[in-house]
């Protein structure tokens, strides 16, 4: 895989195709939640921090990509733009009592989580700090499933420690440059469908699903709403010995180089 050739613009990869999708036909819909990281009990480097967090946005250009209909092709594409400064919002809720500062910290992560996106202005990522007491300190990353996703916050979690001990002690960053970014696979991969792959694993899951049923008959308890909703909820359901082995072994085979698990 190699950089793409116009560094402004790209196609959408197909699974951004889909999200951009649902976003047109419920715009804003906020699914994707605040992920609130806490660092509790430890002075905190707040220029540090925004330091570290813009590298971040400097390093990845997804984080800095926006979503809009091409006037030509009339295709969605991603348009990345140049790195440039911004401030990091801070909160400070030290002054109110310890539970008044804790629960004022949980409603503004709740408000953040109600927000909408927009794609097509963006920033698709949002940032809000909130320090309910002197040495206790919230960091809420939200961003939008289209330009992140679960392995992807691991790489960010890891990123920021790396940043904002550099910057603490005044250093350069110990990240190397990315050789290519997302919006180099995404026009890898529409090159590579287009040679013939698409056809081959369009005929592949037409027989593999061959006789399938037409509709999905689920159980339900109440009609299906006019406007999605989204809330759900959960069931904890205790694995047996066989597959909680099972579970271990597939954890264990993930940790080996070279071998990335898929959800």
């Amino acid at each position: 895989m190699t950089r793409r050739t116009d560094a402004a613009r790209a196609p959408l990869s197909h699974a951004q195709q889909r999200l951009w999708f649902l976003d047109r036909l419920q715009p804003g819909l906020r699914s994707t939640p605040a992920r609130p990281v806490r660092a509790s009990r430890a002075p905190l480097a707040a220029d540090s921090l925004a330091a570290a967090l813009a590298e971040i946005v400097r390093r990845h250009e997804v984080l800095r990509t926006t979503f809009r209909v091409d006037a030509e092709s009339k295709d969605p594409v991603q348009v990345v733009a140049e790195p440039a400064p911004w401030t990091l919002p801070r909160v400070d809720l030290a002054g109110l009592p310890a539970a008044l500062g804790e629960a004022e910290a949980d409603r503004l992560l709740a408000a953040e989580r109600r927000l909408p996106f927009d794609l097509e202005r963006g920033p698709p990522p949002a940032l809000l700090p909130g320090a309910p007491r002197p040495l206790d300190h919230r960091l809420a990353l939200t961003m939008h499933h289209i330009v992140s996703d679960g392995w992807s916050v691991g790489v960010l979690r890891r990123e920021l420690q790396a940043l904002y001990g550099a910057a603490v002690g005044d250093h350069p960053s110990p990240l190397p440059e990315l050789a290519v970014q997302y919006a180099d696979f995404s026009a890898w991969q529409r090159r590579w469908l287009a040679g013939g792959e698409w056809g081959a694993q369009l005929a592949w899951w037409r027989q593999t699903l061959a006789g399938a049923p037409s509709t999905l008959d689920l159980p339900t308890d109440r009609p299906r709403p006019a406007v999605q909703i989204l809330r759900g909820g959960s069931q904890a359901l205790p694995l047996g010995p066989a597959l909680s082995a099972l579970a271990g072994g597939i954890a264990q085979l993930g940790r080996r180089p070279g071998v990335l698990l898929r959800s």
